[in-house]
């Protein structure tokens, strides 16, 4: 079998950015809101793919109780993403990205696929110095499922040559919904125990070498 596309995600698959993301969520609401932070923070990490500006709305109209507004929306969002950027720019990386990254590139067609915001998520690569590596990047105006799609076609591959590296239950959805096998980087989410899961990309990539033995991928 031949390898000709490897589709990554971005939080907690190729950074430790995870944990960011949720602490500045609940900072947004803890303040004014600590008798229903609880309820906000469960349905917060029970919607791990749903759009950030989504969530706000669910948030005030739904557990808050009160008509959501365009201000809300830019309150809410600008602070989001000044609690999270340095952060996520900080973090350290996942275990083995340089090297994963350094075997694959210019072997293997890289694509990123994230839920960030597009642009956030295009400032926040060029920071770490990690926007070239990728052959194109789908951030969150599109869902995964779709994003998998269109660089199947944009490839002319099927399903089973390309392979999704997540860590999340949403990203293995993605990759069944279209058929492309699934590798597990563990960040704590539950993924099932009937697919590959290692602790960092040392083992993703020492997976693939060995799932698919081409001599292009025979690296370091």
């Amino acid at each position: 079998m031949t390898l000709k596309a490897i589709i990554l995600d971005f939080d907690g698959t190729l950074v430790e950015s995870v944990g960011i993301k949720d602490r500045a969520f609940r900072s947004l609401f803890e303040a004014d809101h600590p008798d229903r932070i609880d309820e906000i923070m469960a349905y917060h990490l029970a919607h791990n793919a749903t759009l950030r500006f989504a969530k706000f709305r669910h948030v005030i109209e739904r557990i808050v109780g009160r008509s959501f507004t365009e201000a809300d929306n830019r309150r809410l969002s600008e602070r989001f993403a000044s609690l999270v950027f340095d952060a996520i720019v900080e973090c350290p990386e996942v275990g083995g990205l340089g090297r994963f990254l350094d075997c694959f590139g210019g072997r293997v067609a890289l694509y990123l696929v994230s839920m960030s915001p597009d642009e956030e998520l295009a400032r926040i690569l060029a920071a770490r110095g990690l926007a070239r590596r990728f052959k194109r990047v789908y951030g969150g105006s599109w869902q995964k499922a779709d994003a998998i799609h269109d660089i199947l076609a944009a490839e002319g591959i099927t399903p089973e040559k390309a392979v999704f590296v997540g860590d999340a239950p949403e990203d293995r959805r993605a990759a069944e919904d279209t058929g492309v096998p699934f590798v597990g980087r563990d960040s704590g989410k539950d993924l099932g125990d009937d697919v590959p899961i290692y602790p960092d990309l040392i083992g993703v990539q020492a997976d693939l070498q060995r799932r698919y033995a081409a001599p292009a991928i025979r690296c370091a």
